[in-house]
């Protein structure tokens, strides 16, 4: 039996764009594609806000997602259909980066 995975996304907005802009491009534009997914059970976007960070200078990434579902199959069946292909398309339009962990979850409280 497969257990419930979640992945963490990690993502750097292209040079060029400010916080606000990659704000936006991403939480009002890109998650509709995300939310398209057949199989996904949650999806949280997580924004930097850059003047109560402990690093100084430029961040190493501007935000996170979490994103989960029942399975690894399930992960990997959403990302290999036309609406995840598009997805990762646009997500490519305004990021860098995009670092993937694939995690297995344990709450505590």
């Amino acid at each position: 039996m497969s257990k419930p995975v979640k992945l963490i996304a990690l993502l750097k907005r292209k040079p060029g764009l400010t916080q606000a802009q990659f704000r936006e491009r991403w939480v009002q534009q890109h998650a509709p594609f995300t939310l398209k997914l057949k199989r996904l059970k949650g999806y949280r976007m997580n924004v930097c806000i850059e003047e109560f960070q402990q690093l100084e200078g430029e961040l190493p990434f501007d935000g996170t997602a979490e994103l989960w579902w029942d399975s690894l199959e399930d992960m990997k069946a959403d990302f290999a259909s036309p609406e995840g292909i598009l997805g990762g398309r646009d997500a490519d339009s305004f990021t860098v980066a995009r670092v993937h962990l694939v995690t297995e979850e344990f709450v505590l409280r």
